[in-house]
């Protein structure tokens, strides 16, 4: 009975969730799965589950505040790109682990209908837990909404 009323209660809430929520992959440093909801029209969450691919294979967790500023830019002025900012926080497990602020600044580019969306990130962070320090993620990444 508790499984068909979970269901229930998931179904009938995909509406409110519709193109809200979008999963996906990000490539570069780290590489791995990504998720993002958006609050409204300017403002977002996002968060990513990711491993390192150097040296050294680290997984780490993050998760950011975005604001969204809609068509700051063309290319080939046709296709609108986003840009976007915010700051959260990042946790990496290693040897160590590593706890940090993270403040990504990236583009965005929305397909037609609001579907998917495409986007290159660069993330400075300050650690401050565990080996203390810069880093800098690089991604590219793309993430399908349902």
């Amino acid at each position: 009975m508790k499984s068909i009323i979970t269901v229930l209660l998931v179904t009938l809430s995909l509406p409110v969730w519709a193109n809200k929520v979008g999963v996906g992959i990000s490539l570069g440093n780290p590489t791995g799965l990504n998720g993002k909801y958006w609050k409204d029209s300017t403002h977002a969450i996002d968060g990513g589950f990711a491993m390192s691919l150097g040296h050294s294979t680290n997984v780490s967790v993050h998760s950011d505040y975005l604001f969204h500023r809609p068509e700051s830019f063309y290319l080939n002025d046709i296709y609108a790109l986003d840009l976007y900012y915010g700051v959260g926080g990042r946790m990496e497990f290693s040897d160590s682990p590593e706890v940090g602020v993270r403040v990504p600044v990236g583009l965005l580019y929305n397909t037609e209908n609001r579907q998917s969306d495409i986007f290159a990130e660069v993330a400075p962070i300050v650690d401050f837990i565990g080996r203390t320090g810069l880093e800098l993620h690089l991604l590219f990444g793309a993430r399908y909404y349902f």
